[in-house]
């Protein structure tokens, strides 16, 4: 019987209350044997597994109550445009026709989307609805190449369609279904942890993009005698941060053309998903720690560093130091960054003053695990011990680090290069660049384990 979210809190509770007592008991002879080590390793692992599950059952309730908001739109849209000049699922759009419904744009955009996946092979039937679904957003879905629009709502269809029937030609294909976008969209987030925390922006410009900062924190007012002239201009420091494209690959996807046949198999969802993954990856590395130039720049380079004392143990007072070390200005939106297995290092430390635990666990309804009162992230792409020049955590303000992903993603169809095999390969493309918007006020600091 699967357990229920109140039931999986206090699991989480009740393991984190023994671990707690056998770490008293521990402080307590000032002596740790191996049999406890290794009951700490794996109650670790214990609750890292219930905080995993607790987060999949979050995420299902939030997928269902968004699932059941977007019928609702989808209900109004279709109460709006109902009567007006459209004629069936698959009617064609003829120039100047009044706006489709949302459903007649999502599921055209799906018949084309599976058509394009399975070049129309197989049952004659939904062959022939593929074509007309095809015919309806004006594409072919034998076209080697397709572009997907990242993210999509009704009111940005609604300006699309609209300048597809007055103005354009051949966009229909950017109509595509919101099922695999939303898929792509979920597992790049999901993946790594940078995405999820980071500001990302989407452009369709090819050019740089040039972020400005401005640096005036070290300049203050005066007061002046009557009539005492106001005195030299004391200008801010101006700069900026270039963001470029840089073109990453997902490397092809080979998918058998018994399963791209299979009409009761979700294609869309998975192939988005696997394709997400891979760039999802590599780029949270980047993201992570890239060195710049020809790639990303990572936080962990780009960020400013905060040393921890040389005996490569992470300590209590460590943390705290990290945290008073970044300027209040950016600790309102503040959190941590780490590793998993430094995330288990950190449970059982205590404030050195009030011998308090410095990691305290949500045991409510959106209320997440916290330390020292911030939220964390937990990023696989940091590094996982605590050895020499490690910089093993972050901290501050990761809204000032920019994402930047061109606003199409590029997916190709491989027909001929894996026949041998009776294989079909996907491989999506999509440009990106991150580097930390810091102006010289260092939102964002790590924690070294050697003095810099």
């Amino acid at each position: 019987m699967a357990l229920n979210l109140i039931e999986l809190r206090q699991q989480k509770g009740e393991l984190v209350t023994a671990m707690r007592k056998k770490q008293d008991e521990i402080d307590e002879k000032n002596s740790e044997t191996s049999e406890e080590t290794q009951w700490f390793e794996d109650r670790n692992r214990e609750c890292s597994a219930l905080e995993q599950r607790i987060k999949r059952e979050e995420d299902i309730q939030a997928r269902e109550k968004a699932n059941a908001a977007s019928l609702d739109e989808n209900q109004r849209s279709n109460d709006l445009n109902a009567g007006k000049g459209w004629t069936g699922i698959h009617s064609p759009s003829p120039i100047g026709a009044r706006m489709p419904t949302f459903a007649q744009l999502e599921t055209n955009s799906t018949y084309f989307l599976q058509a394009w996946l399975r070049h129309a092979k197989g049952n004659p039937k939904i062959e022939q609805e593929h074509r007309d679904a095809a015919t309806f957003l004006g594409q072919d879905f034998r076209q080697k190449e397709i572009f997907l629009p990242m993210v999509k709502t009704y009111r940005q269809f609604q300006r699309e369609w609209r300048a597809l029937n007055v103005t354009t030609t051949n966009k229909g294909l950017e109509t595509i279904s919101e099922g695999f976008v939303r898929s792509l969209e979920v597992a790049m987030l999901e993946f790594g942890g940078m995405r999820a925390v980071s500001e990302v922006i989407r452009t369709d410009s090819e050019g740089d993009l040039p972020l400005p900062t401005v640096n005036d924190s070290s300049n203050k007012g005066v007061i002046l005698d009557e009539a005492t002239d106001f005195g030299s201009s004391v200008d801010p420091s101006f700069s900026q941060v270039i963001l470029k494209k840089f073109k990453y690959s997902s490397k092809p996807v080979l998918i058998s053309t018994e399963l791209l046949q299979d009409s009761a198999f979700d294609l869309g969802a998975r192939i988005g998903e696997m394709l997400a993954i891979r760039i999802a990856r590599i780029q949270n590395d980047h993201f992570s720690t890239g060195a710049g130039t020809t790639l990303p720049k990572g936080v962990l380079v780009a960020g400013t560093t905060f040393a921890a004392a040389d005996d490569l143990v992470i300590a209590s007072d460590d943390v705290i130091g990290l945290i008073h070390s970044v300027d209040p200005a950016y600790r309102n939106n503040a959190r941590f960054m780490m590793h998993d297995s430094i995330l288990a290092e950190i449970r059982m430390l205590k404030e050195s003053t009030t011998n308090a635990y410095i990691w305290q666990p949500g045991l409510q309804a959106g209320v997440p695990d916290r330390l020292l009162g911030y939220p964390y992230t937990i990023n696989q792409s940091f590094p996982s011990a605590s050895i020499a020049s490690a910089k093993v955590m972050a901290f501050g303000d990761f809204s000032k680090y920019k994402i930047r992903d061109q606003a199409t993603l590029r997916l190709v169809r491989l027909d001929e290069l894996y026949a041998a095999t009776d294989q079909v390969a996907f491989i999506a493309y999509l440009r990106s660049d991150g580097n930390l918007l810091d102006a010289g006020t260092h939102p964002i600091k790590y924690l070294s384990m050697l003095p810099s």
